[in-house]
């Protein structure tokens, strides 16, 4: 279901629009005739999406705009109205608008291209919200696991670092990020002999091996795992070291 809250001071039209729009099986549609009245009930109520007309009296739509994105309030923000100013364009989006639209023509047309709109802006806003979950989790496993864990770029930098690797070296992030992994796990100037690492660019394919860390004060298991791109080619590495003896 896609809940859409939809303010204009036009009541014909908002009734029109809440129609067609409900003609979408999923669509549910509240509508208000003021921007005070619908920062209201944004306030007690989440949308999906939220579509406004820009010049109404008492509040316009993009002082309505800036006032939900003030509250930090990220919902999909559709200015739907028959002002086409430049000005007003270029303030919408600069605002945080999704999308502007302008009314007039055929309304079968014009809802049609509405509810297109509503469907792209709140598929945008969910994937982003997937993304975003996704990177919560991966982050919280990732430093919630013992083993010290790296992410390399393909020429040995370290773009990523847990919990268990900072304490096992005892530094900062900072001082992790951007370090080549064989001068801060091996204090050297280039890969030791046998680098699971440097096969595995070679190879493309998973490499482990024992070796001693010298910075973390022991022999590990160090595993390299590559992520490739669709051509093949290594975008990063997955770099994991599993103590073996003190």
């Amino acid at each position: 279901m896609i809940s859409v809250l939809y303010v204009d001071d036009e009541p014909d039209l908002l009734d029109l629009g809440k129609v067609f729009l409900q003609r979408e099986k999923d669509f549910s549609v509240d509508t208000f005739q003021s921007a005070p009245q619908a920062l209201d009930r944004i306030s007690t109520h989440t949308y999906d999406a939220i579509v406004s007309d820009y010049l109404m009296p008492g509040m316009d739509g993009l002082t309505l705009l800036k006032k939900i994105r003030g509250s930090g309030n990220p919902v999909p923000f559709i200015m739907f109205t028959g002002r086409g100013r430049e000005e007003v364009v270029v303030e919408a989006f600069t605002s945080g608008a999704s999308f502007y639209l302008q009314k007039g023509g055929n309304p079968v047309v014009q809802f049609a291209e509405l509810s297109h709109k509503i469907r792209q802006a709140v598929e945008k806003r969910r994937a982003e919200e997937r993304v975003r979950q996704m990177q919560w989790e991966w982050e919280h496993i990732f430093n919630a696991v013992e083993n010290p864990i790296t992410v390399l770029a393909p020429d040995h930098r370290i773009i990523a670092a847990n919990r268990a690797t900072l304490e096992a070296l005892g530094l900062a992030e900072a001082e992790v990020l951007q370090s080549k992994c064989y001068q801060l796990f091996h204090h050297q100037e280039s890969p030791p002999p046998g680098c699971p690492l440097e096969t595995m660019i070679a190879t493309k394919q998973y490499q482990a091996m024992q070796m001693e860390v010298e910075a973390m004060g022991g022999r590990y298991l160090v595993s390299c795992t590559p992520e490739l791109d669709e051509s093949g080619n290594l975008v990063k590495v997955i770099h994991i070291c599993t103590r073996i003896s003190g």
